[in-house]
């Protein structure tokens, strides 16, 4: 055989599927002809598709260096530099393919999922809009611009943008959806649009289905557990949370840094304000913590404890975690383990309601003072928290001084709670 037959019998090969084999062949083109940069770049495709990404690269660099005006060598060693995190390298390889060819979609999609990588939204969009502008076929780069305007909404400072990103993003994954009707990932993001826009109806109509097409799609259990968190179906969350982590045991024992895709709750602690984005990570010590939660709110104390410990395996700087576990301690009466996790949250951050239930865990060990001046600590951060008057009037009665201050805590404290249920109500 010729060297070129050789070479097209390789092509064909890999083109069929039987990519060892098209290596060999490759392999015999490289031993005669040791120049032949579509060699080198029809192997480094085959490892490519083998997901040898290091020996694909080597042969990508190859042809370039045998034939620097190989478009498609750049397009391919820049889609696999992404996908090692080497953005740098990756951007400069499809912006040196889109100079030497302008027209490349190929080039500009790969480059606009790079910038969405980076979290460059606005690139990313300009980027798959001027591919989707000249051929509006392809339904992934749909899915990738809703997605752009998703990350971008939560982004948004002003609730008007953000309205208007998620829109956006539902439209393009509807698009996707269209040409790929039992796409489960994009039902999940789009449910995600939907529960930004306070859509919970459509939402989770779209987990529903997503769940249908996929039944070991983790993000949409994720997602499904917030939203029934969100509707107060506190044993669906639970049970849709737990899911999650029997669909992949492994998950447990991965660090902090293990993320999944999914639609965030604001913190418990934080108030509800209009121009407050949610965000769009969801950690894997967030699902225990919240869980955990979910947990002590059904009165399944011994679980609740089981998954803040848990999730202080994975991040065990996060105070809050460690506050929440003082709390069912402090409700179960073990008042000096609470202290204990109240102390280390206060450590890493000095919260109002931390140092409210530390007070609250001194008065019942009899350390009246010391509570009393955790309470104090909480007012002057937060003069607006109830629980912190009634627990300075409290420790205030029980050390015999002061009642008519004590009369006064607990008058506030009763105001707050009425100002408190009233805005609540008033709440579309």
């Amino acid at each position: 055989m010729t060297l070129r037959d050789l070479l097209n019998s390789g092509i064909r090969q890999a083109q069929l599927g039987y990519l060892s084999d098209a290596i060999a062949l490759f392999d015999q083109v490289i031993q005669q002809d040791s120049t032949c940069a579509k060699a080198f770049y029809n192997r480094g495709c085959a490892y490519r598709d083998q997901e040898r990404r290091e020996l694909a690269i080597d042969d990508f660099s190859q042809t370039l260096r045998l034939d620097d005006q190989f478009i498609n060598a750049y397009i391919n060693r820049g889609s696999l530099y992404r996908e090692l995190g080497l953005y740098t390298e990756s951007l400069a390889d499809l912006n040196q393919a889109i100079r030497l060819q302008p027209d490349s979609l190929k080039a500009f999609g790969n480059r606009g999922r790079v910038h969405l990588d980076l979290e460059d939204y606005g690139q990313a969009i300009a980027d798959f809009t001027h591919v989707l502008d000249h051929n509006p076929r392809f339904p992934k780069l749909y899915l990738w611009r809703g997605l752009a305007h998703l990350k971008q909404g939560a982004l948004s400072a002003l609730a008007e943008h953000r309205w208007t990103a998620y829109r956006q993003a539902i439209a393009d994954i509807s698009r996707a959806l269209e040409r790929k009707p039992h796409w489960a990932e994009g039902y999940n993001y789009r449910a995600v649009a939907y529960f930004q826009l306070g859509n919970y109806y459509q939402a989770t109509l779209d987990l529903n289905r997503a769940i249908t097409e996929q039944a070991d799609l983790a993000e949409a259990y994720i997602n499904r557990g917030m939203l029934r968190h969100e509707l107060g179906d506190y044993a669906g969350a639970i049970e849709d949370y737990t899911t999650v982590l029997d669909l992949d045991p492994s998950l447990q024992e991965q660090t902090y840094n293990q993320t999944l895709v999914g639609m965030a709750l604001a913190s418990p602690d934080h108030g509800l304000d209009d121009d407050t984005p949610l965000h769009l990570r969801f950690r894997l010590a967030d699902l225990y913590t919240h869980r955990g939660i979910l947990r002590a709110q059904v009165d399944d104390t011994e679980g609740a404890l089981a998954d803040f410990s848990l999730a202080l395996r994975f991040n065990n700087a996060c105070d809050r975690i460690y506050a929440h576990r003082g709390r069912v301690l402090n409700h179960l009466g073990q008042h000096a383990d609470a202290l204990g996790d109240f102390e280390r949250a206060l450590v890493i951050q000095p919260r109002a309601l931390t140092f409210c239930d530390r007070g609250f865990a001194l008065y019942h060990l009899g350390e009246l003072e010391l509570a009393i001046e955790d309470f104090d600590q909480a007012l002057q951060l937060n003069p607006y928290l109830a629980e912190a008057y009634v627990g300075r009037g409290r420790a205030s009665l029980a050390l015999g001084q002061d009642a008519d201050g004590a009369m006064l805590d607990f008058r506030r404290a009763l105001d707050l709670t009425w100002e408190t249920s009233q805005r609540r109500s008033r709440l579309p």
